[in-house]
């Protein structure tokens, strides 16, 4: 990184992050995901498949995953995500373009989703079923969803087939009473959650984890599956920056349609109207011809900290893309340093997380509250500030693509009408990560074994759920919303290829 000035730990990962890698290692384009097949897909002759969805409508209307229902099959660009994942900044959660920072907000999700995001955590445990909730999961997989697949009983096998809930909905009967019309849409939620909202690389099965927050099929709307659709997102483009990483996990849909919508010359030709959700408008279709990204962008989101189903912490550092409010940018403070909770995976490890993790359960109780409510000063013009600009240009890379690889635009020039200044933003506090002074190894090396044994996952101290349940929802006053012009969100303080479209301009 010569030239660039690496402070306030805004490059510090760049010994592994793809970016730093583009000129001396292979060409990296990330290997396809799967694409969702739509459940009732109608056939000629058949219009049972029909009458299957319009029984189940009323039932994913209740839980809040009507919406994420009626996106279709979703067509991914996979050179395209490339190429924004190189440019995405685990230690600040940002894409970092040429002309700032941007991210993917929960008001995003909320418009391209059409997912909940406020409410409780999706949280819980990831497979001490029998210790946090007295019964085995299969035996509550039958009450629950009707049926057990075939060879779960008495097994560890905590992966459910999509292919499996994809046949038995196709196969639902049509005289089924209420109770039954319940379990079939708890399998569908299953299938949405691992099929398109929280998939991982294989994008074939479903993990039980979530089946016990859908026990209660009245609660199941009040919690915020949009933050753990948000929050696995970012976890997994921070997996994904990783140069030896050859696939990514995670909302590709979420993604390709936040990429489309906010940055549109790059989206496919589409002359139908928007409609609700904003992802229904580009299934289907993608791009034939790209165009070189341009520095026109604008959109106005809500952002909050965001907890990913589980176990699992990420932070949404609002300050640095006040321009998507419509705010005055100046340069932003230090991001709060979270690699230790990137480190950490769902091996070998297990609790009752609302519990290990309450300090940051009691910050996101407290989101509405005066301790984290942001003021935006709306500004005249979204160009960039003189001391924003100056900032940003020496402490990113705003190119990617070799100085002699294009003509070259890429004069410091700003615009005479940029404000001079805009001036720090507010700070915040947030409840301390633990340090982690492992040594980081890539995952090739983990993989060919090479490295120190030691670095295996952190092991937290053990913490055993209390005798009662934990109520998440007490924590969240019952305030009015914010009025227009206040934003909340709990500001993180820290200590200090040719062949695919990499040179993003």
């Amino acid at each position: 990184m010569s030239g660039v000035k690496v402070e306030e730990n805004l490059n510090r990962l760049d010994e592994h992050h793809i970016a730093a890698n583009l000129f001396h290692k292979p060409t990296r384009v990330l290997t396809p995901h799967g694409t969702l097949i739509d459940v009732f897909t109608l056939e000629p002759g058949d219009p049972t498949m029909e009458i299957r969805r319009e029984r189940l409508d009323p039932y994913l209307r209740r839980t809040g995953f009507y919406h994420a229902s009626l996106i279709k099959r979703f067509e991914y660009d996979n050179p395209l995500i490339s190429a924004f994942v190189e440019r995405w900044r685990p230690e600040m959660h940002t894409f970092h373009l040429p002309w700032g920072e941007c991210t993917i907000t929960l008001e995003d999700v909320a418009m391209q989703l059409g997912l909940p995001v406020d409410g409780q955590p999706v949280s819980g445990m990831l497979r001490s079923w029998s210790k946090f909730h007295q019964r085995d999961i299969w035996e509550w997989c039958h009450e629950l969803l009707g049926e057990v697949p075939p060879g779960h009983i008495g097994t560890t096998k905590y992966n459910i087939k999509l292919k499996w809930l994809r046949t038995r909905l196709q196969q639902m009967p049509l005289d089924l009473d209420d109770n039954g019309l319940m379990q079939y849409a708890r399998s569908y939620i299953l299938y949405l959650l691992g099929g398109v909202l929280l998939p991982d690389k294989a994008n074939n099965t479903v993990h039980v984890r979530y089946l016990p927050l859908l026990a209660d099929f009245d609660a199941i709307g009040t919690y915020s599956w949009g933050s753990a659709v948000l929050c696995w997102l970012y976890r997994s483009m921070c997996l994904a920056t990783d140069y030896s990483v050859e696939c990514m996990a995670g909302c590709h849909t979420l993604l390709m349609s936040w990429i489309y919508y906010r940055l549109p010359f790059w989206a496919p030709d589409v002359t139908t109207a928007f409609s609700f959700p904003l992802a229904t408008r580009w299934a289907g279709k993608k791009k034939e011809r790209m165009t070189m990204l341009s520095s026109t962008y604008l959109g106005t989101v809500y952002a909050w900290i965001i907890y990913k189903s589980t176990r699992w912490i990420e932070i949404l550092n609002v300050d640095r893309v006040l321009r998507q409010f419509g705010g005055k940018q100046g340069p932003p403070n230090p991001p709060l340093n979270i690699d230790t909770f990137h480190r950490q995976s769902a091996r070998n490890d297990d609790g009752w997380w609302p519990v290990r993790l309450s300090e940051w359960f009691e910050v996101w109780g407290k989101r509405r509250t005066d301790a984290y409510r942001l003021r935006i000063d709306r500004a005249d013009t979204l160009r960039p500030s003189h001391d924003y600009y100056r900032w940003y240009s020496e402490r990113t890379r705003r190119f990617l693509s070799a100085p002699d690889a294009l003509h070259d635009p890429r004069g410091d020039v700003v615009p005479a009408d940029a404000p001079a200044e805009y001036g720090r933003g507010p700070v915040i506090n947030l409840p301390p990560v633990p340090r982690d002074h492992r040594r980081r190894r890539s995952r090739r090396g983990r993989v060919e074994g090479h490295g120190d044994h030691g670095d295996d996952e952190q092991q937290l101290p053990e913490q055993d759920r209390p005798s009662f349940e934990p109520d998440i929802e007490h924590h969240i006053p019952r305030e009015a919303p914010p009025v227009a012009g206040d934003y909340y969100y709990p500001q993180p303080v820290g200590p200090a290829a040719p062949s695919h479209p990499s040179s993003i301009q």
